[in-house]
């Protein structure tokens, strides 16, 4: 989904956003992955993802391995990496196409150069890396070519109107900081005892870490689907992970799972119990926010208390 989705974990990088390239001796092991790499007995996505210096989000896209994510002897696994393309089947959608490449359909959408509603086509060859492509459309090109003149006196006139609105973004930050988040809500009550960012040893926590007790609930901050559930990835312990959207939370630690995947979930219910499973040093809710794939600091997206 990313260090990588879980950043509160100490020893190892997050899995929402994959694992990040080794900081040291990573090199040869990267070089030695080559462009493809063979699955061996007791192989992880997360552990090859590190071992080869790339994302473990961006290896499973690659080989369009879902939750959760298991690996066969012998499987043979293509590195990511350069340009990639996907082929528009009978059926298919730009959400799911984007969602299934750990990307929004808005990334996609710009990649591509498509515009709202966003309609493809079977047999349409569509890029998943690469810079945005400007959307074509009839009539918006001709309109400002026949006035070369009066844009120079036109833009003095914008300008006041449109410097309101970067004045009043800060206004909603601290509860809805981007058009179109959902309203969050507190998956816990209790105490904030590590907050998103840098922490001490040169690590970063991509979400914030909140004091619990063993037992208490775990509740989803947003009404979404259940797309993880389980403990499959080293270091994070039972984890859970919901869509919502364009967006995913994450709740990491838990003692107990009460969702399955593909369930869908009302705002505020009870979908773990917290714990210290993992690598966690402590009973706590490791939780985070992202949009699409990129860390956003919860403490900006939820309610004040």
């Amino acid at each position: 989904m990313l260090c990588a989705a879980l950043g509160a974990c100490a020893s190892r990088p997050e899995p929402i956003r994959g694992a990040s390239a080794p900081a040291s001796g990573a090199s040869s092991d990267a070089a030695s992955c080559g462009s493809r790499y063979t699955v061996r007995r007791g192989d992880t996505l997360s552990g090859i993802a590190d071992r080869c210096g790339v994302r473990w989000l961006d290896l499973a896209a690659e080989n369009n391995i879902s939750a959760p994510y298991t690996l066969r002897d012998g499987q043979v696994l293509v590195m990511p990496g350069g340009a990639r393309t996907y082929t528009v089947r009978r059926g298919d959608n730009l959400y799911r196409i984007a969602v299934s490449h750990g990307m929004t359909q808005q990334e996609l959408a710009a990649i591509n150069g498509i515009a709202p509603p966003y309609t493809i086509y079977p047999g349409q060859e569509l890029q998943l890396s690469g810079n945005a492509r400007p959307v074509q459309t009839a009539s918006a090109t001709p309109a400002p070519a026949p006035r070369p003149a009066q844009p120079s006196t036109q833009q003095p006139a914008q300008q006041p109107s449109q410097q309101p609105a970067p004045a009043q973004q800060p206004a909603p930050a601290p509860s809805q900081p981007v058009a179109g988040a959902p309203q969050f809500r507190w998956p816990h009550g209790g105490q904030v005892i590590a907050n998103f960012g840098s922490q001490p040893g040169g690590r970063r926590n991509d979400g914030i870490k909140i004091a619990a007790s063993v037992g208490e609930p775990v509740r989803a901050a947003a009404a979404g689907e259940v797309v993880y559930a389980g403990n499959e990835l080293q270091g994070y312990g039972e984890l859970v992970l919901l869509r919502h959207g364009d967006w995913v939370t994450a709740y990491a630690h838990n003692s107990v799972l009460r969702v399955s995947v593909g369930q869908q979930v009302e705002a505020g219910a009870v979908i773990a119990e917290a714990g210290s499973t993992g690598s966690a040093n402590r009973v706590q809710v490791h939780f985070e926010i992202r949009r699409g794939v990129t860390p956003v600091d919860p403490l900006q997206y939820l309610p004040r208390r």
